[in-house]
């Protein structure tokens, strides 16, 4: 990383694996300010609540004039109030002092992702309570807009990784406990406390055009490139007097632990690996002192070969020196020149696969369409499931249990077991508690009625959640995946079976336009399914006979309904152009401009007919 400057400095772009200290990012300090700020609130705790108020209100996502924070200080001292109490007689501020004091209110019983969401302002958060929605936080429109996007793609990739990475280690930190804003400000504390950082990696892209691919040579394994220049060949660093930190460490002698690496032999192999990444030229290259001005050696097994040795001498100018030491200086703050959004998400894209859920995103212009899939399913945007997802993912996972028991054993389990194993799956979804007492008992009412009727159908034969990402399905360049809830096989056919949580649906035509839009979606998920199984290594052989949506929640009058779906050549072919059309502008990142388009069912399939049109 100490030659980042040099290539900045030379407008040389560079392409490599990015290792941030989490904490030390942006919109993770804000987060981590805010949450001190509640839970010193919660815990009546108001001198130290007052201390973190001004650097909260002094950061440019809230856009608070200086001279309102001005005026709000010295009413405060004058009245001898805090800096709160001011606030809620201050009409600018006082949403934001509501908003506060709500999740002050509300956070012990309130899982930490919801807690984030409010504190960031995610788009389509399920507020905590009612009273929210007077006050969205500006966080997420200043660090991860369209525009922060399109101004400074690294920056928000580095935040967006940041936020991604301390909230899956969070989970690891109590796997068995729901994580709190409490904990969250206790692990932060720990690793402050501990000096240990939490580490994000970006990885790079293996084919960007026009930028130096920096390395390791342990990274360096199974790639290939015309030219490679290994820098840093010296003995100490590559041969015999290598001194590194493992070979301080003593173990114990029933542990003949030999950390690898740790060989002059196995350094040797690793060097071999870094060499022969050169397709055509090879230059290595070692200094003879270090910065101490201590005199180096070359890595003892490069002494004696009949190498083409070049000897390069720097210059002793002081502007020379002067230059060299500036940027020796600004390395740890110089990064590399910002690159396009479309390099920095090569890696991604390199095996990026194609889902029936990522498809219907990018289609859907009543929810976001292209832009959506960007930050949510390409990006990731991290965020808390909605009440309805987890529910519908507790559902699937229940009765994917029910299958595989059956499948595994041959017997039904007693309905209570089956409940039972709803609850512990609905309680790992982290849901605040009433909206867990909601969607519990709706659960349990659901799968009494559904496996009354249906759990006599279940077979041994049949196979759940049957996973395509390793099937290698293609159409063209288009790289597919998905997974089926059930498949039914009969000799040389297949019913695909998926299992909806939703309100039932008789017929594939809908009333409104809302019944309209999630039948339409839900024929084209079937037909993908058909398409996966039809363009799969294991499965081609059989033919898919029809798709079925089977709806878990009775209707009305109590009944257990399904719809049932086969698809023509012709359909399977226009759908089939669609996807490869999507599939072109997510590879090449350009997005269409949906503006044009009505958020309707007849704007979805306006916007498909201009993809198919092109």
């Amino acid at each position: 990383e100490a030659l980042l400057p040099y290539f900045a400095e030379a407008k040389i772009a560079v392409n490599y694996e990015r290792r941030d200290n989490v904490l030390d990012l942006p919109p993770i300090q804000i987060i981590e300010h805010i949450a001190h700020l509640i839970i010193a609130l919660f815990e009546e705790r108001h001198e130290d609540a007052n201390s973190l108020i001004p650097e909260l209100l002094a950061h440019p996502a809230f856009k608070i004039p200086a001279q309102t924070i001005w005026r709000l200080s010295l009413t405060a001292n004058q009245n001898h109030q805090g800096w709160l109490e001011v606030m809620a007689n201050t009409p600018e501020l006082l949403p934001l002092q509501r908003w506060i004091v709500l999740l002050a209110a509300n956070c012990i019983h309130t899982p930490l992702e919801y807690m984030i969401d409010e504190i960031l302002g995610t788009p389509g958060r399920e507020p905590i309570t009612k009273e929210l929605v007077e006050f969205t936080s500006p966080l997420y429109d200043y660090y991860f807009s369209k525009e922060a996007l399109s101004n400074t793609p690294d920056a928000y990739l580095q935040y967006l990784d940041g936020l991604y990475t301390i909230r899956e280690r969070l989970r690891d930190y109590e796997p068995d406990e729901t994580p709190s804003l409490q904990s969250f400000i206790e692990f932060i504390r720990l690793h402050r406390q501990l000096e240990r950082q939490i580490t994000s990696t970006r990885a790079h892209g293996e084919h960007l055009d026009n930028a130096v691919n920096l390395m390791t040579a342990h990274k360096s394994k199974g790639l290939e490139f015309d030219t490679v220049y290994i820098v840093g060949a010296v003995d100490s660093s590559w041969g015999e007097r290598v001194r590194s930190r493992v070979r301080l460490i003593g173990y114990p002698e029933n542990l003949p632990l030999n950390p690898s690496g740790d060989t002059p032999d196995e350094r040797l192999r690793l060097f071999f690996v870094a060499m022969t990444r050169a397709k055509k030229w090879l230059r290595i290259s070692y200094s003879t002192s270090d910065l101490s001005g201590k005199t180096t050696q070359p890595a003892g097994f490069l002494l004696g070969e009949p190498w083409h040795a070049e000897v390069t001498t720097p210059e002793s100018t002081m502007e020379s020196l002067t230059k060299a030491a500036s940027l020796q200086w600004y390395q740890p703050v110089i990064q590399p020149l910002t690159q396009p959004l479309r390099d920095l998400l090569a890696p991604k894209l390199d095996s990026y696969k194609l889902s029936s859920t990522h498809l219907t995103h990018f289609l859907d212009v009543t929810r976001g369409g292209p832009e959506r899939f960007l930050a949510h399913d390409l990006l990731r945007f991290p965020q808390a499931k909605a009440p309805v997802a987890a529910y519908g993912t507790a559902i699937h996972l229940t009765l994917q249990r029910t299958h595989s028991h059956l499948s595994a054993t041959g017997k039904h389990r007693p309905i209570e077991d089956i409940l039972q194993d709803f609850e512990v799956n609905l309680r790992a979804q982290s849901l605040p508690s009433d909206v867990f007492d909601t969607y519990y008992q709706k659960g349990c009412d659901a799968l009494s009625a559904f496996l009354e009727e249906k759990y006599i159908t279940f077979t041994r034969s049949q196979k759940t959640e049957l996973n395509f990402g390793g099937q290698s399905v293609q159409l063209g360049e288009t790289r597919l995946t998905g997974s089926l809830d059930l498949v039914d096989f009969d000799d040389d056919r297949i019913v695909v079976t998926d299992y909806k949580t939703g309100k039932a649906a008789r017929s594939w035509k809908g009333s409104t336009d809302f019944e309209k839009i999630k039948l339409h979606q839900y024929r084209q998920q079937l037909m993908f399914y058909h398409l996966l199984v039809a363009n799969s290594r294991d499965f081609r052989k059989y033919t898919v006979e029809k798709g079925v949506l089977q709806f878990i929640e009775p209707t009305r009058a109590g009944e257990i309904v399904h719809l049932e779906a086969s698809f023509t050549k012709d359909e399977l072919s226009i759908f089939e152009q669609l996807i490869q059309r999507v599939w072109k502008h997510i590879i090449a990142l350009d997005l269409p401009d949906i503006a044009q388009f009505d958020q309707s069912y007849a704007g979805i399939l306006a916007f498909e007919q201009s993809l198919l049109d092109e």
